[in-house]
């Protein structure tokens, strides 16, 4: 959606791009966009305008935007992973497999995080435009 946003927007098809045309061209149900758009505004990424010429635009320049601050807004600072699995199996053994596994998961969180956040929603446009 951002990205889309972003892209109509700079080439000039719209100063904010109708949230009707952005669910019907994402093909997504518009309830759907309209709880993302609402994560999205939260956190200031996007802006909206109400009327005929309203919709919804970049809040911000889209080299201030990552990757990562759009999936956090969207998942509302829930992990990647789950930590809150309860084993049945008592012991030791499952503990220490249990706390394992959550170091590998927590290692690769921090990485994805590292990497979308060194990309921005301007990086996408411009491979995406070359």
């Amino acid at each position: 959606m951002v990205i889309f946003v972003a892209d109509k927007v700079q080439q000039g098809f719209y100063d904010f791009v109708p949230t009707k045309q952005l669910s019907e061209s994402l093909n997504m149900a518009r309830p759907t966009a309209v709880k993302i758009l609402s994560s999205l505004t939260g956190a200031g990424i996007i802006e909206t305008r109400e009327g005929a010429k309203g919709g919804v635009r970049l809040a911000v320049a889209p080299a201030d935007v990552t990757i990562l601050d759009v999936f956090e807004a969207i998942e509302s600072g829930k992990p990647l992973f789950r930590h809150d699995y309860r084993l049945r199996v008592t012991g030791e053994k499952p503990t220490r497999a249990q706390q394992e596994v959550m170091t590998i998961l927590n290692a690769a969180e921090a990485a994805m995080k590292t990497q979308l956040g060194g990309e921005t929603i301007a990086d996408l446009l411009n491979a995406l435009n070359k």
